[in-house]
């Protein structure tokens, strides 16, 4: 979800993945890739060649630090198609490695309202571990810095619904039949595995592939997905609409004063002193019980309000009806609240003024309450949920396909709340039958600490993918994901609803001292 850092693709893809029995040498010239048949749709142009020493950035996401890969030699394969009486441009990029194929072709996704990110951002990490790799614009809702374009307006009050389906769910399907496709001419094979992969959006368009498109890939890892997708975006605003309401911002000190608070006062429920909130479910801290603490800002000290304990509240409690009832869930006690303030806009802004007013001048100072903010979810979810809210708890098709769908959430995710991916998990629960039957082609794993797609203190799951990959291509579904601190500390992860329980004797920054319980209690000694 964010614009301003390239993370969905990597946060997904890190770890050293496991090599294939067999890596595989090209069949034919790079240049002799033909154009690939895709349904309704048809090939403006293909251009494939050779390219040698490819460098260039990547996001080394368990550190949150740029990176430079260098050294890569690909044959790169660019695609653009337009569907007839549509008069667009969907383009497509797919990286196929020289030497070292590992029989695997990984779909990638994007974040923000960018569907893909091309060169090495995207791409590059996945072909240096020799997956055949390939990405989609979807027919560009933003441009090449993710800064949303207003031409989605077509007219007044109209929006060009095709692009915006591209970036919903049918370049997504493409994707998959075009990086199939260019893989088996290039390799001479149809015997490989294929994989979608993404963080955000990119998780949201995981869940869209397992909803919409089931047999498309053989594993899906989907990452802090953007589940809900409309009423997720409009209501990244509630904690705005509450700071104008009350003529009053809160100030990002105070926001972390908040953070701290919670996490000191809930850090030792999981039976670990860790500066984590793992047992967040018993965590409890009532914000206006802060009012009149000071707490300190720079070189000053500040203190702490009313206003700021209502809007520290809101963006906890989420968005609700008159009534009560819950309409978007709130973030997790010891999230960063600073960002849902003032610095998640770009998204909002875009969201709001473009799709929803479908207005590039309308004053968003205009929208003050959360009245407003509850009309607007009804609105976009009557006129787009149906194919872009990624919602439908329906996974029988992906079931039946034999298709594995692995997520994880950090707990400390500010932007996506854990709690939506908590939430969805329970509703296709229902549908199919609990939780052991839902296990056995659908996991989640919930990651204490951890912020939106990587960063936090708490252990990232680089091993993820490995995982995946391990279930689908030898049945072994996964029963932890071994996470690691950037200090270097260790933890297991464990799938939804299990935690994390730590045996009370060993070394708590060691994977070995922890095992998957139903809760925190320390274990019974006999």
């Amino acid at each position: 979800m964010r614009q301003s850092t390239v993370i969905s693709v990597l946060s997904a893809v890190a770890g050293v993945v496991q090599g294939a029995a067999v890596t595989r040498r090209a069949a034919i010239a790079c240049s002799d890739i033909p154009a690939p048949a895709v349904p309704g749709a048809e090939i403006i142009s293909i251009t494939a060649a050779e390219q040698f020493d490819v460098s260039g950035p990547f996001v080394n996401e368990t550190i949150g630090s740029i990176g430079l890969l260098e050294g890569i030699n690909i044959c790169a394969v660019d695609i653009v198609l337009t569907h007839p009486g549509l008069d667009d441009r969907i383009g497509f990029s797919i990286w196929l490695p020289l030497e070292g194929w590992n029989n695997r072709f990984l779909a990638t996704g994007g974040g923000g309202f960018q569907s893909g990110y091309p060169g090495t951002i995207g791409l590059g990490l996945p072909v240096t571990q020799g997956f055949a790799a390939g990405m989609t614009d979807a027919g560009n809702l933003t441009d090449p810095s993710g800064v949303p374009l207003e031409d989605i307006i077509v007219g007044p009050g109209q929006l060009d619904t095709a692009r915006l389906a591209s970036f919903s769910f049918s370049s997504l399907h493409e994707l998959a039949i075009i990086g199939k496709a260019v893989t088996n001419s290039y390799y001479g094979t149809k015997s490989f595995h294929s994989y979608f992969s993404g963080c955000s959006t990119g998780g949201r368009q995981g869940y869209t592939v397992a909803q919409e498109y089931p047999t498309d890939f053989d594993g899906i890892l989907a990452v802090a997905p953007g589940l809900y997708f409309t009423d997720l975006l409009t209501s990244l605003g509630l904690a705005q609409l509450v700071e104008r309401g009350l003529g009053h911002d809160l100030p990002d000190c105070v926001a972390a004063a908040f953070t701290q608070k919670a996490v000191s006062r809930c850090d030792g429920l999981d039976g670990v002193i860790d500066g984590i909130v793992s047992n967040f479910d018993a965590c409890e801290l009532d914000s206006f019980s802060l009012v009149g603490e000071q707490v300190p800002c720079g070189n000053e000290t500040a203190t702490i309000t009313a206003a700021d304990a209502e809007i520290v509240d809101a963006i906890l409690t989420g968005v609700r009806s008159s009534t009560g009832n819950l309409i978007y869930p709130g973030v997790i006690l010891g999230s960063n609240y600073a960002s849902l303030t003032s610095t998640v806009i770009n998204v909002w802004n875009f969201w709001n003024r473009l799709i929803i007013r479908r207005d590039p001048d309308y004053d968003l100072s205009e929208y003050t309450t959360i009245e407003q903010l509850i009309e607007n979810i009804a609105t976009v979810r009557a006129e787009l949920s149906g194919f872009i809210a990624a919602d439908s708890p329906n996974l029988g098709p992906l079931r039946d396909s034999g298709t594995k769908l692995l997520t994880w959430h950090g707990l400390a995710d500010e932007v996506v709340t854990a709690r939506a991916t908590i939430r969805y998990r329970q509703t296709v629960e229902a549908v199919l039958g609990g939780n052991e039957r839902v296990n056995e082609f659908y996991r989640v794993f919930l990651a204490p600490g951890v912020g939106h797609c990587y960063g936090g203190t708490g252990a990232y799951p680089a091993d993820a993918l490995d995982a995946l990959i391990d279930w689908v291509e030898n049945g072994e579904a996964p029963e932890t994901l071994n996470g690691r601190t950037a200090n270097g500390e260790e933890r297991i992860l464990c799938p939804y609803p299990l935690v994390a329980r730590f045996d009370g004797e060993g070394d708590p920054d060691v994977a070995e001292s922890y095992s998957c319980a139903e809760d925190f209690a320390p274990p019974v000694k006999c």
